[in-house]
């Protein structure tokens, strides 16, 4: 009886693990964690689904943009003019059938030596390469009237020392008709003209007096100097054909 008392029979072990104060504490911590893992990965699917549904949408619209941009620009775009237009109208700034003729021809860079001497204007002991055309008679003596080489508008009149009274007209596509060297001037600025009318008389100049009375016709393309006889003769031939 003694043996027996010594050796009391025991239940099952695990009946000792739950009978421990940390056991529910950390059972409860284990799945708290578990619980708060699960949640995470739910955030984190969420926002990749997001991510790629917003992003899907963003290239569709860059594409469609990169696809129509084309044809918008195309329809707010003004028309292309071309650069090479003339003024296929314009006519000799004097009488037709009268004895004036170009006495100094436009300096011509291309042109050959001999030509190019001859557009050289002699003031005192300077050359200056002549910017325009005279016209006058042979002895310089013939007064003859100016006319409009084309319709425009007058933007400037003044009265110069050097080449004498002096008066330009604008007209389309950045063309602009200079006349020097003139006298009994029948217009003023702001004034609209047409082809043919008469604006004044050729006269005289300091700059060019050994030519006497004459006109110098300038033509000017978007502010450059260019060879007038380009535009008349265009004209002229338009009256042969």
């Amino acid at each position: 009886m003694k043996e027996e008392q010594k050796n009391p029979v025991q239940g099952p072990k695990s009946k000792g693990i739950f009978t421990k104060k940390w056991t529910f504490p950390v059972m409860y911590m284990g799945a708290a964690a578990l619980i708060l893992a699960l949640i995470m990965w739910y955030q984190d699917s969420s926002q990749l689904s997001t991510g790629q549904e917003d992003a899907v949408p963003q290239v569709s619209m860059d594409q469609q943009q990169e696809q129509t941009e084309p044809a918008d620009l195309a329809a707010t775009q003004p028309e292309a003019v071309p650069v090479n237009q003339t003024l296929e109208w314009m006519a000799w700034p004097i009488q037709e059938n009268s004895n004036v003729k170009v006495v100094t021809k436009f300096y011509d860079d291309e042109a050959a030596d001999d030509v190019k001497a001859s557009a050289m204007v002699q003031y005192e002991d300077t050359y200056y390469p002549h910017t325009g055309i005279d016209l006058g008679s042979e002895d310089g003596k013939t007064a003859f009237d100016v006319l409009a080489a084309g319709d425009g508008k007058v933007t400037k009149v003044e009265k110069d020392p050097m080449v004498g009274y002096i008066f330009e007209i604008e007209h389309a596509n950045g063309i602009t008709s200079i006349y020097q060297s003139v006298e009994d001037l029948q217009v003023a600025v702001n004034d609209e003209v047409k082809q043919g009318d008469i604006l004044a008389k050729a006269g005289r100049n300091l700059f060019e007096k050994d030519l006497g009375i004459h006109l110098h016709f300038e033509v000017k393309e978007n502010g450059q100097s260019v060879a007038p006889e380009k535009f008349l003769a265009q004209k002229e031939e338009k009256k042969a054909q």
